[in-house]
């Protein structure tokens, strides 16, 4: 009997030991499932690319999303636009998108895809699924010039002083005649700014008055208002519409 329970006893103790191997080979290699987070890049930048358009031949966009928080957007219908139209306004991130507000209205809605933004329709879906409807991220945020658009805003002359405050826009900027900034090399056609002055105020009753105006108009650096530095300002190269309204 002794004999017989020695021999049993190795024969348990591998089979224990086998036991034991299985369970750690099976705890050691078991997947981890858990989701990985992916990093969004910093939304400023410059984005252009041609979006999808249902009566024309594509909507070519140039987007200048700003770190404090303001965007210009620059679209030209193509085919049918000779002069691109301009909006002005803020940009905020909602549910992990990109929303571009003017006034209190959301005018789109952008993905961050790896190309760069990728355009939205209200239930977050694509706004057309043949089209990418993507803009291409060409760089991170520039302050270089934005060439001539139409622009509807409301321009205000007082104390020697021009501003112009584009419709949405929380903001206003330092102004002047276009003829001052020669935009793309081209001051033909281009309003200086006593000629703009002139304009204003056979416009309004007297200085001072909000004058609302469609104009053609490019953003670029100028002299700052107060000190030394530079401003941003809006140069009016020539008013399409006078007594316009704001949407």
């Amino acid at each position: 009997m002794r004999y017989h329970l020695l021999l049993t006893l190795p024969i348990m103790l591998v089979a224990c030991s086998g036991n034991e191997e299985t369970t750690i080979a099976t705890t050691t290699t078991s997947a981890d499932t858990t989701a990985k987070a992916v990093a969004l890049r910093p939304w400023p930048g410059f984005y252009e690319d041609t979006l999808a358009c249902s009566d024309c031949e594509g909507l070519y966009t140039q987007l200048w999303v700003r770190s404090d928080s303001s965007f210009v957007r620059r679209d030209r219908y193509l085919g049918k636009d000779t002069t691109a139209s301009g909006t002005i306004g803020s940009w905020k991130i909602d549910d992990g998108k990109l929303a571009l507000m003017v006034g209190g209205t959301q005018l789109a809605s952008f993905d961050q895809v790896e190309e760069g933004l990728q355009q939205k329709d209200v239930p977050g879906g694509p706004l057309d699924a043949a089209h990418p409807n993507t803009l291409e991220k060409l760089a991170d945020e520039i302050q270089d010039e934005i060439p001539r658009m139409k622009v509807t805003g409301t321009f205000t002359y007082m104390a020697d002083a021009m501003s112009f405050t584009p419709c949405g826009a929380n903001r206003s900027w330092p102004c002047a005649g276009g003829e001052e900034w020669t935009d793309e090399g081209e001051a033909q056609g281009s309003l200086n700014t006593r000629e703009l002055e002139r304009h204003y105020l056979r416009s309004v009753k007297q200085g001072g008055d909000p004058w609302t105006i469609e104009a053609e108009c490019s953003l670029a650096m100028g002299p700052a208002m107060e000190g030394d530095g530079a401003d941003e300002y809006i140069f009016i190269h020539r008013v399409l519409k006078s007594g316009a309204s704001c949407p």
